[in-house]
């Protein structure tokens, strides 16, 4: 297995948004016939460190497709790494966020360590491109490709996903980390202008709100039975029939939920009860563990109950955490007493 994985990319008709948009659509066909034109012969890559978990993951996934419908090469690359990288450009992330993470430094040393897990990567990089190519880079774990693609013959765009409003010394920390790999590229997008970087070439700026695709699974509408089928099977609660927990995948293909979560409950959810879910990362930033402390203390009184959601910690590669804060969710729950622990 190589530094890089291509990650396979399906192919959704931009069609599909004319009934949503209305004559709006007209745009949407211009740019289409625009970048059939300007990007004919060339590949658009991305690069980021999971195809799975997490909101970047879940972007690409549509964006791409969309992208391929329309007739453009859209293609999707994920890194690897070993543990010490990840935990490095874990804690590059948390201080984006202007949090401490694990406290640990960003020196000459963890320097060594990102460049060092990112050279076969772009060596490999290097092997896939060809002039005119463009290249995506999202976020900090795969920001130390940038240098490898400093070439006239190609366009690099490092996409930043992450930010804090009021960036302190923490912030500051991780920018200094990453910007000299950043600087080198063509253009730099984030998600809302609070998030820009100081010490960055403005005009080569971009701000691209996040994108949320409206036929994705998450934002369907699903018949009242088909809710009750896929919770039950899920484990969540009891009742439903099997049969009825479907639902329509990206592509617009039927499907069915056939296989339980892992869940640590003690008996089902009745089906009246009042359901407060969070659903995220295991992560410290999403503070799990403070909304199981704030939902113990604040609703003893009440007869609903909390649901904690979150992605398989063994399908999240590039989160050396995930396990960490589940085990900690984990630990809070049990301490809680049986009255209040279901």
């Amino acid at each position: 297995m190589g530094a890089l994985t291509e990650v396979p990319v399906a192919s959704f008709s931009p069609e599909r948004f004319r009934s949503l948009l209305g004559p709006s659509f007209k745009q949407v066909d211009e740019a289409i016939a625009t970048g059939r034109q300007l990007l004919a012969g060339r590949v658009i890559w991305h690069i980021n460190s999971t195809a799975r978990g997490g909101g970047v993951a879940e972007l690409l996934q549509s964006l791409l497709a969309y992208a391929r419908g329309a007739g453009v090469d859209a293609r999707w690359l994920t890194i690897s790494g070993n543990p010490d990288f990840f935990r490095i450009t874990k804690r590059l992330h948390n201080r984006l966020h202007e949090s401490p993470g694990d406290g640990g430094p960003l020196g000459p040393e963890e320097r060594t360590i990102y460049e060092s897990a990112l050279a076969e990567a772009g060596d490999e990089l290097m092997q896939l491109v060809q002039p005119g190519d463009i290249v995506y880079i999202h976020d900090p774990q795969p920001a130390g490709l940038i240098p490898y693609l400093e070439t006239d013959v190609l366009k690099t765009i490092w996409r930043c996903h992450v930010g804090v409003d009021r960036p302190g010394d923490l912030a500051h920390e991780a920018w200094d980390f990453l910007r000299p790999d950043v600087a080198e590229a063509d253009t730099y997008v984030f998600s809302r202008k609070d998030f820009v970087w100081s010490g960055l070439d403005e005009r080569r700026i971009w701000i691209v709100p996040p994108s949320i695709d409206p036929f994705s699974p998450k934002n369907q509408d699903l018949p009242a039975k088909a809710v009750e089928a896929i919770v039950a099977v899920a484990g969540i609660q009891e009742g439903g029939r099997p049969g009825d927990a479907m639902f329509e995948r990206f592509d617009g293909s039927p499907a069915r939920v056939t296989r339980p979560a892992e869940i640590d409950q003690v008996r089902p959810v009745p089906s009246a009860a009042p359901v407060v879910c969070q659903v995220s990362r295991w992560d410290r930033l999403k503070d799990p563990v403070g909304v199981l402390r704030c939902f113990t203390e604040q609703m003893r009184s009440t007869d609903a109950h909390l649901l904690l959601v979150g992605p398989s910690v063994a399908g999240v590669a590039d989160d050396p955490e995930g396990a960490e804060v589940l085990s900690e969710v984990r630990a809070h729950r049990q301490a809680i007493t049986d009255e209040h622990r279901q």
